[in-house]
């Protein structure tokens, strides 16, 4: 018997979809507004734009950046509790996980001259990425059936 399965979107779905969508979009975003900046006196965002938010330099993101942490946060959460969640969603969060980490983890050792003195806020952010990376992988564990079960 051959039976074929049909994936209801919910809104959830299409929310977490939006969510990803948005997020992934900032995040490259900033990435290039700040590969810009190194060249350049400042990156091709405005300058009216807040570059440090919360009064935070060190962290050496923007607004646009802690947004896409947020966001990536919010679209895992949305479809929490769905056994069956979108592709791009899992897809978006896994990529979206490792560029935060590998970008940060680059520009500490660009600024830093090497990983051996990385300051506690780019660690943050390196743990954070890696973070929004593992969820996005539980997604697929979740998705293919292969939940590991305590028993």
């Amino acid at each position: 018997m051959i039976s074929t399965q049909i994936q209801i979107m919910t809104s959830k779905h299409q929310i977490s979809k939006l969510f990803a969508i948005v997020a992934m979009t900032l995040l490259l975003i900033h990435i290039a507004d700040a590969y810009i900046a190194l060249t350049t006196t400042h990156g091709f965002l405005p300058m009216t734009i807040d570059k440090k938010p919360f009064g935070i330099s060190t962290f050496g993101i923007s607004t646009f950046g802690i947004s896409s942490i947020l966001l990536f946060f919010t679209a895992f959460g949305m479809g929490i509790r769905e056994k069956k969640t979108t592709t791009l969603t899992t897809a978006l969060l896994i990529a979206g996980g490792a560029l935060i980490a590998c970008t940060v983890l680059g520009k500490s050792a660009i600024d830093y001259g090497g990983l051996a003195r990385i300051s506690l806020s780019f660690l943050i952010l390196i743990v954070l990425g890696y973070v929004i990376m593992g969820l996005g992988i539980l997604k697929v564990f979740r998705q293919d059936g292969i939940w590991f079960r305590v028993h």
